[in-house]
Order: structure tokens, then C-alpha cells, then sequence
């Protein structure tokens, strides 16, 4: 059992290294002001309707090189 074990526990741990370092998280304060998106940035997003702010109702692709940043808040 244990000879058995042991192939499927290293596997599992070279995917978790493979998948689990591959991607990495920054965040970025909102006093920062403007960030430069990579590749691959894919998510929900506000968009001006004309009269307010809307959720898109499903994720969008951004494309590589658009800036993206805040706005002030303003009280």
C-alpha cells in the first residue's frame, strides 16, 4: 500500500508546486494610483450607463497593456 502511495503523494506535490507558484497575487492600494495590466486579467467590471455605475454581468478580458487605477472617493 505504501509503494503505492508514494508515486500519487509526489505527483500531487509537483502539480501543487507547478499550479501553486505559478500565479501571483499584488495588491494595490487605492492611493496608488494607476497600475498597467499583464496578460490574462479577466474579471467583472463597472461600466458608466449614462446615468450611473454598472456590474458587468459577466467576466471581461482586458487587454495586456491598458492602465487601470481609482478614483478619488469623494467624501
Amino acid at each position: 500500500m505504501r509503494r503505492r502511495l508514494q508515486p500519487i503523494l509526489l505527483l500531487l506535490l509537483i502539480t501543487y508546486a507547478i499550479v501553486g507558484c505559478g500565479r501571483r497575487v499584488v495588491f494595490v492600494s487605492e492611493s496608488d494610483g494607476l497600475v498597467r495590466l499583464g496578460n490574462d486579467v479577466k474579471g467583472h467590471i463597472y461600466f458608466w450607463n449614462g446615468s450611473e455605475w454598472e456590474l458587468s454581468s459577466s467576466p471581461v478580458m482586458l487587454p495586456e497593456g491598458w492602465y487601470a487605477g481609482s478614483l478619488p472617493d469623494p467624501e
